[in-house]
């Protein structure tokens, strides 16, 4: 009996201890990112408002969330509704050409959490660029008003698939 309530005690330990790994982040006043540990965060330069929360679990996987407030820019809330879906392809334009070799073989104009959004599959087999280079990632934007979200996670495992990046996009909220 007692090794019993032994072993479940140490389950019990064991898993409270794994779950209080996991790291709540406030990316914007609107969207909570749960990370699988604490992230590092990265001011925007030039005085751009905004923050960017990287998890790097090790060489092979990273987690990355992003804020940046567009109103400086001039972009308001109205100005980006009415673009539309031209608003989107001119943003595929401009990662693309920021990726330095890396692929996006999927785009595609959706929902995440209730928001529009843009999801993004890119494959840096052939990227020059070492974010890139070697690595599958997944990852999402969406805007609400004018601050631009940015949800990414990045695997060099050569087996990577969406599905693997399903967990970190499931524990993002959204409180409209």
């Amino acid at each position: 009996m007692f090794k019993k309530i032994l072993f479940i005690a140490m389950i019990t330990v064991f898993s409270t201890s794994l779950m209080a790994q996991s790291t709540q982040q406030k990316i914007s006043d609107k969207v909570t990112v749960t990370f699988p540990g604490k992230p590092e965060e990265t001011q925007l330069p030039n005085g751009t408002s905004g923050s960017v929360f990287t998890y790097k679990k090790d060489s092979t996987l990273s987690m990355i969330a992003m804020a940046i407030d567009l109103s400086q820019a001039g972009l308001t809330a109205d100005l980006i509704q009415s673009l539309g879906d031209s608003f989107w392809d001119q943003m595929i334009g401009g990662i693309t050409q920021q990726m330095q070799g890396a692929t996006l073989t999927k785009s595609e104009k959706g929902t995440f959490k209730g928001q529009k959004s843009l999801y993004m599959e890119i494959d840096g087999a052939n990227s020059s660029d070492d974010k890139f280079k070697g690595k599958k990632a997944y990852g999402y934007v969406f805007f609400i008003g004018a601050n631009m979200h940015q949800l990414l996670y990045m695997s060099a495992a050569k087996d990577a698939k969406p599905s693997d990046a399903q967990p970190f996009f499931d524990n993002v909220k959204v409180d409209m």
